[in-house]
């Protein structure tokens, strides 16, 4: 069987985001109606029509066209189930992965948390909160920002969301990205592969795929 492929976009969110207004559906635009301040409402239009336009990309049709159904706790998935994606984003950044197999994508800024600690006692495994323990300074943060951006990506693989607690599955943490074990018998870990797809210094960001193995390719939304 040959190793899927998946890709991940780098997605900057800048720039005037009018550009992307005609390609957003009547939901989206009332969503981004929602949002209180400008910075939100410029992020949320440029991430999602750059979403569409690189799905469009893919399946040869205009970006506009790009059609979507919601899984039953809220995951996004395309109406024709041609391809699986994701899309995360924090700060100034957003990554879409896109593959034909079940994914998902996290990215975090890193950023001084004063309560790293009591989220991690909370959300962690207790082996995860044990390794992270053993960390100082600057590579404590980074191994928080690891852990959670790989948790994450798992759930939302899935399509889980927030039902699903963190600390039933335990993934590596500075070591390279790897689901280790699950404690809930819901998955096999051996049938899921983890990649790091940090897309800048300041970032952290990896990718959950279920495939034992997969080859992860990178690009940035301005190459489209």
């Amino acid at each position: 069987m040959a190793t899927p492929e998946v890709h991940v976009w780098a997605v900057p969110l800048n720039g005037d985001p009018d550009s992307f207004a005609q390609l957003l559906s009547a939901s989206e635009r009332e969503r981004l109606s929602r949002y209180r301040f400008a910075d939100h409402q410029r992020r949320y239009q440029i991430g999602h029509g750059a979403l569409r336009l690189i799905l469009a990309g893919y399946l040869d049709v205009a970006a506009a066209e790009v059609e979507f159904r919601t899984g039953p706790r809220g995951k996004p998935y395309l109406v024709s189930d041609a391809l699986q994606f994701n899309l995360s984003h924090s700060g100034k950044l957003a990554l879409v992965a896109v593959g034909h197999t079940e994914l998902g994508v996290d990215v975090e800024k890193v950023r001084h948390l004063e309560s790293l600690t009591p989220i991690a006692q909370r959300h962690f495994s207790n082996s995860e909160f044990e390794k992270l323990e053993q960390l100082e300074g600057h590579a404590r943060e980074l191994g928080f920002y690891r852990c959670w951006t790989r948790k994450e990506a798992y759930i939302k693989a899935l399509g889980e969301g927030l039902s699903m607690a963190l600390n039933s599955f335990d993934v590596s943490l500075c070591e390279e990205p790897q689901f280790l074990a699950c404690h809930d018998g819901r998955e096999d870990p051996a049938d899921w592969s983890m990649v790091d797809v940090s897309p800048a210094p300041k970032y952290v960001g990896a990718i959950a795929m279920r495939a034992k193995q997969a080859t992860v390719k990178t690009f940035r939304f301005a190459d489209c």
